[in-house]
């Protein structure tokens, strides 16, 4: 099975990686001047369209649409998107940015606890793929699940997306937590599960399957923010406690889910409580105001 992957980048690398020891054949496409090392790529991503049924976007949230507009799939084609986050653009699900900008129908987005530099240097992983679709989940399935990578699946869409929106701000809430000067794993603990809380009751009012959120696409992304050193959304955190308010791709994304939130008439005080720090509150006045909020159940 030949598979196609855009984004020549150490994720698009290492989904590549994936692939052969799934016992498939890659073909990633590339869209500048240096080709992925000893990989099968080309420069002419509608090649990749062509010669490949399933296409794998490993681009950030904010090239998805470029990389769609250089590929060119069709209808024949099977897209899933295996990046985190909103389209900046719009605030949209990466999959809906997919289906604006081509003519293909069927789309799904892969998720889950597997960072690139582990995969390239051999380690085990695992993932979830979710599709309306089930010869999309099949394929992905397919292409990537191996004794080194197990591929789970999953109808839940909506559900595996907003939990790969929300890690990254859940991510950044416990560097924020961490690093915050007096205070302690008490802290950290509540940023965690109330921050969890927040995904979860996002992703019920919008028609997501709560179980996802246990998942690997949740869960299991959260441990392994923790796990290690230098993981970006969690060192993004910290650098905010120490008064850098520099923007990344976290914020976007925090002002996104609060859209969606605000539609769906969700409270997500902490999701508030970063965006405002950004916005230039101080971190210990906000984590006051949190503290200070009204005793609810807590399943609410």
């Amino acid at each position: 099975m030949k598979v196609g992957i855009l984004g020549g980048g150490a994720w698009g690398q290492a989904l590549a990686r994936l692939v052969i020891a799934a016992g498939n054949e890659p073909l990633i496409g590339y869209r500048d001047h240096k080709p992925p090392h000893i990989l099968p790529s080309t420069d002419d991503p509608p090649q990749v369209s062509a010669t490949c049924e399933l296409l794998i976007i490993a681009t950030s949230a904010s090239l998805v649409r470029e990389g769609i507009q250089l590929a060119r799939p069709g209808p024949s084609n099977r897209v899933v998107v295996a990046g985190r986050g909103l389209d900046p653009v719009s605030g949209a699900w990466l999959t809906d940015a997919v289906l604006q900008e081509c003519d293909a129908v069927r789309v799904g987005a892969l998720a889950g606890p597997a960072p690139a530099q582990e995969i390239l240097n051999g380690g085990l992983c695992a993932g979830v793929v979710a599709s309306r679709y089930d010869d999309v989940r099949a394929l992905t399935i397919q292409a990537l699940h191996s004794n080194r990578y197990r591929c789970y699946d999953t109808p839940d869409l909506t559900g595996v997306q907003l939990a790969g929106a929300a890690m990254p701000v859940i991510a950044s809430l416990l560097g924020l937590a961490t690093s915050l000067g007096g205070a302690g794993v008490g802290v950290h603990a509540m940023a965690l599960t109330r921050g969890f809380a927040e995904a979860v009751r996002l992703g019920s009012a919008i028609g997501a399957d709560p179980v996802t959120f246990a998942g690997l696409a949740g869960m299991g992304d959260l441990v392994a923010v923790q796990a290690r050193a230098g993981q970006p959304h969690f060192d993004a955190g910290a650098t905010l406690a120490r008064g850098d308010r520099t923007p990344g791709v976290v914020l976007p994304i925090a002002r996104s889910l609060l859209s969606l939130a605000q539609l769906h008439r969700v409270d997500m005080p902490l999701t508030q409580g970063l965006v405002a720090i950004y916005d230039g509150a101080q971190p210990m006045d906000v984590l006051t105001a949190l503290m200070s909020r009204e005793s609810r159940g807590e399943a609410r």
